[in-house]
This record gives C-alpha cells, sequence and structure tokens, in this order.
C-alpha cells in the first residue's frame, strides 16, 4: 500500500533536504532559522501567552528559533545521573515521548488524543506523566487572530482557501510552528509526553517531522530524548464521518456562520485533504526506524498504533513496535499503557460514541428536520463517492 511517492522504497526515503545547522528547531547556532516565510498580517495576535512572548520574533519573515545559546536561557533540568548504560536514558539524556497523530479532518483525533491523556492520568505506571495536546489547528486561529470576535474568514477562490493544495505552503507553516512550540515546551521540560495534533496526512510533512526528531535528538544543546510513537485515526464509517462533520460545523472557525455554509464548507475542506492523503504504512515505518537509526547512530524505539472506526475496528496486525535493545522501564510502561488504551478503545470509549451517533440521527426526526435535511443535502451518497474516488486516484483502494 503505496502512492507513487511513496514507491520508492529505500533507505534513502527520508533523506533530508535541511542540514542540522539549517534545521528548523536546530539548537546549534545562533542564527538556524526556518527560511518558511509569514504573512505578517495574519500575526497580529495577542490571545496566547506564548505569541504574546515571541511577537517580535514572529512578525519577522522567519520562524523563530525559541531555544538560545543564551545560558540564562538554557532550560533547567533536573539532576539526574547522565548515564548511558541506564536504559532510562538515551545518549545521556532523560527520554521524553512524542505522539505524532495522523488522520484527515472529522476522523476523531483531537477527541482520541483527550481520551489517551485521560488514561494515561488514571494509570499507575504513567499518572506522573505531563501531556499537552498541541494542535496545529488552535495555532492556526491563534495567529489568525480567528477568536470569537474574529472568526475564520471563508473564501470563494481557490487563492484563499487555506486548505486548497495550491496553498500548502501556507499550512505547512502553522504546523511547523506547532511543531516548533512541542520541541520548546519538551526542551524546557513544561511536559513529558507532547502530542503533535495535525493530520499529518502527507509522506513529505512526517519526512520532516522526523528530520526534526532526529535534529533534536542529536543536537548537544537538547535537554531530552524524544521518543516518537506514532497514532493514526482512520474513519470510514459514512454515520460517523456525517456525525463529525455535522459537530465540526460549530468549532472555532464557524462560530458566526450559518449551518449550510459551515457544513459546505467543511465538506470542501475534507475533499482537499482527501486529494492528497498518503495513509502511514508499515513500509514507512520500517524506513523511518532506519533513517532515525542511521541519523542517531543507535538501536532507537519507534512505536506505531491504529485506532480504526471508534476502536471497533481490531487493527494489531498494523500495530508495529520496536524497542531498543536496552530499554528501561519508563519506555516499557509508557509503551504497554498506550497499547491498553488502543486495544480497550472501543469498549472504553468507542461503544458509548456509537450510541452517540445513533441517537443523533434518531433525534434529528423529532428535534430539528431541517438541520438534517441541509447535511443530508451536502454529506450524501455522492459526497462519499467522491472521497472514494479521491482515494484511489491517490493509488489507495
Amino acid at each position: 500500500m503505496g502512492g507513487s511517492s511513496d514507491s520508492d522504497s529505500h533507505d534513502g526515503y527520508l533523506t533530508s533536504e535541511y542540514n542540522s545547522s539549517n534545521s528548523l528547531f536546530s539548537l546549534n547556532t545562533g542564527n538556524s532559522y526556518s527560511s518558511a516565510s509569514l504573512d505578517r498580517a495574519t500575526l497580529d495576535c495577542q490571545d496566547s501567552v506564548f505569541f504574546d512572548n515571541h511577537k517580535s520574533s514572529l512578525l519577522s519573515t522567519e520562524v523563530p528559533r525559541f531555544i538560545s545559546n543564551d545560558p540564562l536561557h538554557l532550560p533547567i533540568t533536573l539532576n539526574y545521573k547522565r548515564d548511558n548504560a541506564d536504559p532510562t536514558y538515551t545518549n545521556g539524556k532523560v527520554n521524553k515521548f512524542m505522539i505524532v497523530l495522523i488522520g484527515l479532518p472529522a476522523t476523531g483525533k483531537s477527541t482520541i488524543s483527550s481520551h489517551l491523556i485521560q488514561c494515561l492520568k488514571n494509570n499507575p505506571l504513567t499518572n506522573s506523566l505531563r501531556c499537552k495536546v498541541f494542535n496545529a489547528g488552535k495555532i492556526r486561529r491563534q495567529i489568525s487572530c480567528a477568536t470569537i470576535s474574529k472568526p475564520l474568514l471563508l473564501s470563494n477562490t481557490s487563492s484563499e482557501d487555506l486548505f486548497n493544495p495550491k496553498n500548502n505552503d501556507k499550512k505547512e507553516t502553522y504546523a511547523r510552528i506547532t511543531l516548533q512550540k512541542l520541541f520548546h515546551e519538551i526542551n524546557n521540560d513544561e511536559c513529558d509526553v507532547g502530542i503533535f495534533d495535525a493530520t499529518n496526512s502527507t509522506i513529505e510533512r512526517r519526512r520532516f517531522i522526523f528530520e526534526e526528531v532526529c535534529s533534536f535528538n542529536t543536537d548537544e544543546l537538547s535537554s531530552f530524548n524524544l521518543v516518537p510513537i506514532i497514532l493514526q485515526v482512520s474513519c470510514f464509517n459514512r454515520s460517523f464521518i456525517k456525525y463529525n462533520i455535522h459537530n465540526k460545523s460549530f468549532n472555532e472557525d464557524y462560530l458566526d456562520k450559518p449551518y449550510e455554509l459551515a457544513i459546505k464548507d467543511f465538506a470542501k475542506r475534507l475533499k482537499h485533504y482527501y486529494s492528497q492523503f498518503t495513509p502511514f504504512s508499515l513500509d514507512e515505518f520500517n524506513q523511518i526506524h532506519r533513517y532515525i537509526s542511521q541519523h542517531e547512530e543507535i538501536d532507537t524505539s519507534l512505536f506505531f498504533f491504529n485506532v480504526i472506526n471508534a476502536g471497533v475496528v481490531e487493527p494489531h496486525s498494523l500495530n508495529q513496535s520496536h524497542y531498543p535493545s536496552t530499554c528501561g522501564k519508563q519506555i516499557r510502561d509508557t509503551i504497554m499503557a498506550i497499547e491498553n488504551f488502543i486495544n480497550h478503545y472501543s469498549q472504553m470509549f468507542g461503544f458509548e460514541y456509537i450510541e452517540a451517533v445513533k441517537l443523533f440521527f434518531e433525534s434529528f426526526g423529532n428535534s430539528s428536520e431541517e438541520t438534517l435535511t441541509t447535511l443530508d443535502s451536502v454529506v450524501n451518497d455522492k459526497f462519499f463517492d467522491d472521497l472514494q474516488s479521491l482515494i484511489e486516484s491517490n493509488g489507495f483502494a
């Protein structure tokens, strides 16, 4: 399973176009910024401490680097014994975790993230871990000042539509800033598990993410080692997708928009994503693991999990785990907790979600027939056939 861009399955899959000196998250030099440009007009935003603190940097034409060589700004770390023989550490650094979400919009990624954090907090093996979600959509809305007073401006032309494939550079900029914020807070010991909540739906995006994980882990100024975990969330049930699209019409992007306009806009957005989507595969998992191992020159950890149709579909044959030859209790306990969450997701949360979907469609006849009629007029069989055609055009049946 793989699109044309993934057909060259070899060790050079993740050959970086960057080097550590110009990587977005490189810590080695004072001038190592990304070349990604930002639209100055979209950055006049003051609704976040993060953006208040770094507004002058964000208003420049380059994405700022938040980890400084200045000793006064280096993160404070606990005085652990940094011993490579101790499997709690990797290359003498305390391990932390980065969960990379993969999945199309309206599949349940953000909901599953909140459920995962809840389970980690309730598990005695992992309840000391500080977890935080870094959501690219939220960062986009903060940067563009898309608050209640300034919601998303919907566009009628492809040049104005952020989610049109023609405008991938803008979308990638928001994703990179979100990823940068995750690295910044991890390195400052503000959290132990960072969840990168974005679609991450292309091979190119995922290539960039793991190049930057390697740059972070091998940089002498990074304080911790990131253990990468991939969580792919998929939804193929048409009722689930329709229900999720309905809920999306009430998010921050559409607070001032009529219901029909919101549904039509999000349906169009979803088609844009389907036209570019490449599912994560076992081949890609193996290629990424080879790349990381070669780049970091160690036998590194890498884990891949799936939640499909709210956990109803068993994903065991798709899940993959690679433990390093020396793996400490911290990694094993955390992965065990995540595996338990994945394997029992349907019982813990999925069946409750399915009941909510069932109730949603049953109750509509009595409460809001007009809303259901509007939803059906947009999210209908033709819409799903179009999505299927887009997937097949990418080489996936």
